[in-house]
Parts: C-alpha cells; sequence; structure tokens
C-alpha cells in the first residue's frame, strides 16, 4: 500500500506528467507512421524525413516550455499582457520560420518515390524559395501549430492553477472553519463552569452533604470536557455517559423533583461532534426547573435513528412582567454558530414560546 502511494506521489507530479505527455506524443506520432507504412508497403527510412520530425518536435518543445515556464510566469501572471503577447507571438512566428525552412530543406532531399508514398506528388518537388512562400508558410506554422499547441497548454496551466487556488482557499476556509469551532468549543467550558459553580456555591452556603460528590461529579464532567471532547467527533456512548454524569450532577440539588424527563438513546453507536447537547441541557435546569415545584415539567431527549440526529426540549415557562426572562443566552447562541459551521443545509433548528411553555427542536442529518 505504502509502495503504491509512492508510485501515485511520482506519477502525479509536474515533471512525471509532462514526460507522460511528450512520451505519448511521440508514441502516437510513430505509431501513425507505422501505421502508415504498413498500409503503403512504405519503408520511411529517409534520414531527412526524420530529421524533420525531429526538429519539429524540439521546436514544439522550446516554444511550448519557454511559454510555459518564462513568459507565463513572468509576464502573463503579474498582468503584463502586452509585453507578453509581444514575445509570444514573434516566437512561434520565428519557430513556423524554421520549420518552413526544415520542411522545404527535407523534401529538397526527398525522391520521387518518397513523395509519392507520403502522398506528394509522383515527381521531384523543387521547394521554392520565394519570400511570399516562406512567410505564408511561416505564419501558417507559427499559428496553427504552435500558437494553438501554445494556447492550449496556457488553457490547462490556467485550469491547473485555478484548481490549486481553490484547493489552497478550501484548505483556508476549512482551517477557519476548525478555529472557529475551537473558539466555540473553547467558551463551552468556562459558560459550563460558571454555572456549575453558582450550584456549588449554594450547595455549600447550606453546608448541603452532597457538596463533596457534587465536586467529584464536576470533575469527572470537566475532564471530559477537557480531554475527551477535544476531537470533532466522539462515540454516541461517550456522549450518553456524560450526559447522565451531568444530569446526576444537577439532580443533587434538586432532590426529590417530579416531572423531570430525560430520553437518550441511538439505533447505533454514531460518532457525533461532541457537547451538541449541553446548551440545550443547561438550559432546561437553569430555566425548566424553576417552575417544577409549581407542577410542571420538563422534557429532554437526544437521540439518533435512521443518521438524523434529534435534540428536543420543552420545559414550563412563565413571562414575567418586564419581558427580561430571556430562554437560551450565549449557550444557545454559541449551538447554532457550531451547527451552521458543522451542518450548513444539514440541519434545523426551532425554539417555540407559549405563555406557559418554551420548547426547542433540532433536527441534524449526520451524513
Amino acid at each position: 500500500m505504502k509502495l503504491t502511494g509512492k508510485i501515485w506521489n511520482i506519477l502525479s507530479g509536474r515533471v512525471a506528467r509532462n514526460i507522460l505527455f511528450w512520451l505519448c506524443m511521440l508514441y502516437t506520432f510513430l505509431s501513425l507512421n507505422i501505421n502508415n507504412a504498413a498500409h503503403s508497403g512504405y519503408n520511411f527510412n529517409s534520414r531527412w524525413y526524420w530529421y524533420v520530425h525531429t526538429v519539429t518536435l524540439v521546436l514544439y518543445l522550446t516554444v511550448i516550455y519557454t511559454n510555459n515556464l518564462l513568459l507565463v510566469p513572468k509576464y502573463l501572471v503579474n498582468k503584463k499582457r502586452v509585453e507578453y503577447f509581444l514575445l509570444f507571438v514573434p516566437m512561434c512566428l520565428v519557430a513556423g520560420l524554421i520549420q518552413t525552412c526544415v520542411i522545404r530543406l527535407g523534401i529538397s532531399h526527398f525522391d520521387a518515390n518518397d513523395m509519392q508514398q507520403i502522398g506528394g506528388a509522383s515527381t521531384v518537388v523543387e521547394a521554392e524559395w520565394t519570400a511570399y512562400n516562406i512567410i505564408s508558410n511561416a505564419i501558417q506554422y507559427g499559428i496553427w501549430g504552435y500558437l494553438l499547441w501554445a494556447v492550449a497548454f496556457i488553457m490547462a496551466w490556467y485550469m491547473q492553477d485555478y484548481s490549486r487556488q481553490r484547493r489552497l482557499a478550501e484548505a483556508a476556509e476549512k482551517k477557519q472553519i476548525e478555529t472557529e469551532l475551537h473558539f466555540l468549543k473553547s467558551q463551552i467550558n468556562p459558560h459550563f463552569l460558571f454555572n456549575t459553580l453558582n450550584n456549588l456555591y449554594g450547595l455549600t452556603l447550606r453546608k448541603h452533604d452532597d457538596a463533596p460528590e457534587s465536586i467529584l461529579k464536576l470533575s469527572s464532567i470537566l475532564r471530559y470536557l477537557l480531554y475527551e471532547s477535544n476531537t470533532p467527533s466522539v462515540s454516541f456512548a461517550a456522549e450518553k455517559q456524560i450526559i447522565q454524569a451531568y444530569i446526576d450532577l444537577e439532580l443533587l440539588r434538586l432532590k426529590n423533583v417530579q416531572g423531570l424527563n430525560f430520553h437518550v438513546e441511538a439505533d447505533s453507536n454514531y460518532s457525533i461532534p461532541p457537547l451538541l447537547w449541553l446548551p440545550v441541557l443547561e438550559n432546561v435546569f437553569k430555566h425548566g426547573t424553576r417552575y417544577i415545584a409549581d407542577g410542571h415539567y420538563a422534557d429532554f431527549s437526544f437521540t439518533i435513528r435512521n443518521n438524523v440526529l434529534s435534540i428536543t426540549s420543552t420545559n414550563s415557562y412563565k413571562a414575567t412582567a418586564n419581558g427580561h426572562n430571556k430562554e437560551g443566552g450565549i449557550g444557545m447562541a454559541n449551538l447554532q454558530k457550531r451547527l451552521l459551521l458543522l451542518y450548513a443545509g444539514r440541519y434545523t433548528m426551532s425554539e417555540s414560546k407559549t405563555e406557559d411553555t418554551y420548547s426547542i427542536n433540532i433536527q441534524i442529518e449526520l451524513s
């Protein structure tokens, strides 16, 4: 497997791709000539025949790589288009002129049989070295030969550069998302710790017997927050365990409370981002439980079925006279940002509020 990967890395390199391309070009050229020879019964053994094609191939190599390695990076990339074309077009015409001279020189050395077999006249064609013929052929070879090939390579270069820039942009965007997610996750810990310490403070003021146990449970939860959740994803089983630990911690201060219902299950052990549930469950305990003593209720559900993660909560609610009884807060705003970064276009999040009930419903397509 490692050897295959190394071979692929070598073959996918720029130099290797160029070598493979020109080998394919050479193979095509030889195949066409051998095929023509097989059908015509002619053996192309004229030295000048091969001289002409060799020089032509060298000219193509020179024009294309001078363009790709020198002119494009120095002028075209730096938006010096006028300077680029003032150098590029004459270079193609000069190459066309050289090819014209070489072809005419080669033709002058072909005999009648050579010309007949390669599709020329039955008698020796005397090359006419007139200025018009030379210039017209030079333009023909320069424009239709070298110029078009170079343009094709420029387009390929731009496509490759566009692909590279796009990969860099995607990598930068991914890095930015990871950085923002890390920042958002880092906000969870102090927010959770702030709320929990307030609860512990109340227990210690009353010299409650459960204060030491609360500290131990908090310690185990913080260990999970600091170490096990410091990854892009965790198992559902691990999340279920820490949810139960958090519920147990909160219930230590809510002795003999009725009307609290929790439901956590999945049809498989999925891998999910850690702590998506925490702001919702915090909201239940922070706001919903204050009305439990009046016979009201609070429900929380964290389930996964058929690759759909559902986080829902419903708790009793009473609006205050001044209207400042605000559910959610920092934790819910943090959750919304995380969901947008992780599951853009693949989740729904809705909040509803009546005179006596506050509900949150989050549906996430995991894959």
